[in-house]
């Protein structure tokens, strides 16, 4: 966005006028008195008295049978498989450090294919157990579910999910990332059944799915109850309220030789027929008929390679960001197949890689494994132009809190070369302490991009709150390629404080209270200020499924301005300094509700030298078991009116077809009609037809098959 005309010009003699070292003083005893405020306040907090821990030193350990005879999964806990299996009791709800008011129990067996478990979720009132959810692989919401959770390289980092709810409805969240495809992320059944104590369920994940060092004997383990009725969250081993990993509990004796993936290789070729649909290029084409492929080799249980060719992302849905005001560039999420898988492998953050920065491809390659300790992921992908990308990451885990990672970004395309080399750790003590470390060198040829980043970071976590200082330094000319990294960094030195408080009560009036502080201070090269911010908020949850929040935010602002290469320092900044001062109140109504929920939150004050307002408003309700209506609506005033409009409805005609609506009013409106069908186990067939105002509408149909 255009730097914005402000109201009124102030001259730099601010609160950190003068020199730098003056300018950065203040801001170290600004940062040093907020978190010494911190510190008191969280160290005078005494926690209520909690209930005896189930285990004292909160470890846990199952024993797994092997079984000669592996159970049915038809949600009935009667095979002989169960009489010998190991035994999980005694849930704990680690936020709240009580038990729970309905027990669980789980079973576990293995065989030479698979891990099974099974679950009897008691409750005394079976008549209001709430499972809506019938779409596999589509979340399960605050349905009644219970969850495995499972560790299997003992990294205490790549925890995937198994999850069901009362209705026999799967969902998994996969470990280093996998593309929604079912042929992906591999086959895994369960079943539920209602009993008169409540209801059970039953889960069946085969080895030959799952990711971990060849000859391992163990994985980690967590078991995982949501009850709709209460609201709570129980599980197996208490991982505290700080949610550590490091605490999960250990399924022993596994017998994992020869469990290799019988069929390392999937191939998943399709054929997509379209009208006025985009190319590579972005060259709308009036008729398109074409295909690719994309091939997954998995040689070992730790070692995944990708070859796309000719991907189609023409009905991948783009996502949606709000129209509120933004000094900088948006973060999108990526939702191409290609780079959702393996995605963990390759750094969390945008600032070093972000793939939308990469267009559509030709072909593309990308390997990730993990091993003693390493993790390595690389990709490179070659797009229509003779443009090159590349990126290669390798992590060097030396415990469950302390890792150290490199990384190179690379981008060769017509008149222009760059590469960022990347170095960054992070670790967490026993004691509370965290920290961590970036540097990144920038280099490029065809425009100036030979700079250099560097950042340290400290703070402390304990059970409710959690206060930290980080400082960093960019040079004028770091230019990170494929990065998300906003424009106003570059050329200046900063200082961040933070702190945060997080409760969850459970019982009482109050269910959660949450609060935080956020200092930014920030200087140009030449030592003039360029951000002084301060953010203070917080929310209050009310056990009545109400919840409001308010934070304000103000200070001033610097922006950046278009420079020519090799300008002073002096001329790459705005001569106006803006302040701005505004606060956000909000209210949510129905928080933990399966059936419906509304709320809103309006923002007023002045920003970027305009008055500025804005309101945002949604509301979602499931009519039926089977379909889901979501509205939201955003009006800003600021500069001019914008609105914006966005409702999706979707509706699961059976577990293997569904239709899809989506309709956009902003400045241009568009609509998507999306409509799915699992033909077979192996074929997927999908229709979308696309529509935008002054444009032609899109029409494609697209047939993907996967042959093992």
């Amino acid at each position: 966005m255009a730097e914005p005309v402000p109201s009124r010009r102030v001259r730099d003699s601010g609160v950190c006028a003068g020199s730098g070292r003056r300018c950065i003083r203040y801001h170290l005893q600004a940062a040093i008195s907020l978190l010494a405020v911190a510190l008191l306040v969280g160290c005078s907090y005494r926690a209520l008295a909690a209930e005896p821990l189930p285990i004292p030193d909160r470890a846990r350990a199952l024993a797994v049978p092997q079984t000669a005879h592996p159970p049915q999964i038809d949600g009935l806990l009667t095979d002989d498989a169960w009489k010998t299996a190991a035994i999980a009791t005694d849930f704990w709800i680690s936020e709240q450090q009580r038990r729970p008011t309905e027990q669980t129990e789980v079973l576990v067996t293995t065989d030479q294919r698979a891990l099974y478990f099974a679950f009897r979720v008691y409750d005394r009132l079976p008549g209001q157990i709430e499972a809506l959810q019938t779409r596999n692989d589509a979340g399960l919401g605050l349905d009644d579910q219970v969850v495995v959770e499972l560790d299997p390289y003992l990294s205490h980092r790549e925890i995937s999910s198994y999850g069901v709810n009362a209705m026999g409805t799967r969902t998994d969240a996969i470990a280093g990332g996998r593309a929604r495809q079912q042929s992906w992320k591999g086959e895994w059944r369960a079943a539920a059944k209602r009993t008169p104590y409540g209801w059970s369920a039953e889960i069946a994940i085969p080895f030959s799915i799952l990711n971990f060092e060849p000859g391992t004997t163990s994985f980690g383990v967590n078991f995982l109850r949501y009850h709709n009725r209460t609201s709570e969250w129980s599980r197996w081993a208490d991982v505290t309220v700080q949610n550590l990993p490091e605490k999960m509990g250990r399924l022993i004796g596994l017998r994992t030789a020869g469990n290799a993936n019988p069929r390392p290789w999937t191939f998943l070729p399709y054929a997509i027929a379209g009208r006025n649909v985009p190319d590579k290029r972005g060259e709308t084409r009036s008729s398109l008929l074409t295909g690719g492929a994309d091939i997954r080799y998995e040689p070992t249980q730790n070692l995944t390679g990708v070859l796309s060719l000719n991907p189609d992302f023409s009905q991948v849905e783009n996502a949606i960001t709000d129209i509120n005001f933004n000094y900088t560039e948006k973060f999108r999420a990526d939702n191409r197949p290609f780079f959702q898988e393996g995605a963990a492998y390759f750094g969390k953050t945008p600032a070093y890689f972000y793939s939308n920065r990469i267009p559509g491809f030709d072909y593309g390659a990308k390997l990730f494994s993990r091993s003693a300790g390493y993790q390595l992921g690389a990709l490179a992908t070659r797009a229509p132009g003779q443009r090159t990308d590349a990126v290669l990451r390798l992590e060097r885990e030396f415990d469950p809190t302390r890792s150290i990672a490199g990384m190179f970004v690379g981008s060769d395309r017509p008149g222009a070369r760059g590469l960022n080399g990347i170095v960054s750790g992070k670790g967490r003590e026993p004691s509370g302490l965290t920290y961590g470390f970036d540097g990144s060198l920038t280099r490029a040829q065809g425009y100036a991009g030979d700079g250099s980043f560097i950042q340290g970071a400290a703070g402390w976590q304990r059970d409710f709150w959690s206060t930290g200082l980080s400082a960093n330094r960019y040079s004028a000319d770091y230019a990170p390629v494929n990065a998300l990294l906003a424009s106003d960094l570059p050329g200046t030195r900063g200082i961040a404080a933070y702190s945060s408080y997080y409760r969850d009560l459970g019982d009482g009036p109050l269910r959660e209270l949450t609060g935080s502080v956020v200092w930014h201070g920030r200087e140009t090269g030449d030592g003039r200020l360029q951000r002084n911010y301060l953010y203070a908020g917080g929310s209050v949850e009310l056990r009545r499924e109400v919840k409001v929040s308010l934070s304000g935010t103000g200070g001033q602002y610097r922006a950046g301005v278009p420079f020519a290469a090799g300008a002073p320092e002096s001329s790459r900044w705005s001569a106006v300094i803006n302040r701005d001062l505004y606060w956000t109140l909000g209210l949510d109504l129905n928080t933990r509700n399966s059936r419906y929920a509304y709320g809103t939150a309006v923002s007023s004050g002045r920003v970027g030298g305009s008055d500025y307002r804005y309101g945002y408003a949604y509301a979602w309700v499931r009519p039926t078991p089977t379909t889901v209506l979501n509205l939201s609506a955003e009006q800003i005033r600021q500069f001019e009116r914008n609105n914006q409009y966005v409702a999706t409805w979707g509706w699961d005609v059976t577990p293997s077809q569904g239709l899809y609506v989506r309709y956009i009013r902003s400045t241009e409106n568009q609509y998507r009609l999306a409509y799915r069908f699992q033909i077979t186990e192996w074929i997927d067939f999908f229709a979308v037809v696309d529509r935008q105002v002054d444009h032609d509408t899109q029409v494609s149909a697209k047939v993907l098959m996967t042959l093992p």
